[in-house]
């Protein structure tokens, strides 16, 4: 379970969040949409524990599998490695599956830089389903991806979190990501 609790934060005098309160529970996905600037990518880093609020409770599990706005990869490496980066040994064989559910296998040598935009975003969501977090929190996470690979990777999140009792939180420009996910939304 994630939740909130009268969070506010502050950018210097710059109040970005101001008394919110919400909770997504175990199972469950959330869409958090909004203007740019609005403090989407804000709850991000105050879930993940990157920064802390100025007043409120957060609650969140302490393993939390993230997609970044950025896909945050390293260029030099192959996909391979970008994946298994971060992951135990024994998370290996599940990120294999994955590079293969994804039809990534022909692919998992070459390195990043020579990757499409689409392509990278594609690397960045195996390696967070890979670390199998106890939340996944999702970034814009397809842009750069099209409908189909969208709705693919749509399925495997509702397979691999929301069926097993861990939230999902987007944060996304566009509201039809909530659709996809079966996902409530909240404004801000």
């Amino acid at each position: 379970m994630v939740s909130f609790k009268n969070i506010t934060f502050s950018y210097g005098e710059h109040k970005v969040i101001n008394n919110l309160s919400f909770s997504v529970s175990d199972g469950k996905s959330l869409l958090i949409t909004g203007a740019s600037g609005c403090g989407k990518t804000t709850v991000a880093r105050l879930i993940t524990r990157l920064i802390a609020p100025d007043s409120g409770i957060v609650t969140a599990p302490d393993r939390i599998s993230v997609v970044f706005q950025e896909d945050r990869l390293i260029e030099k490496l192959n996909v391979y490695r970008n994946i298994c980066l971060p992951l135990e040994k024994s998370q290996i064989p599940y990120a294999e599956s994955l590079i293969s559910e994804f039809g990534f296998q022909e692919i998992k040598n070459t390195a990043i830089r020579t990757l499409s935009g689409g392509m990278k975003r594609r690397v960045a969501i195996i390696r967070a389903l890979a670390f199998c977090g106890d939340c996944l929190i999702l970034d814009e996470p397809f842009n750069g991806i099209d409908k189909e690979n969208a709705g693919k990777i749509s399925e495997i999140i509702t397979r691999e979190y929301t069926n097993k009792g861990k939230s999902v939180i987007i944060i996304s420009h566009n509201v039809s990501d909530a659709a996809a996910l079966n996902a409530e939304v909240l404004k801000l």
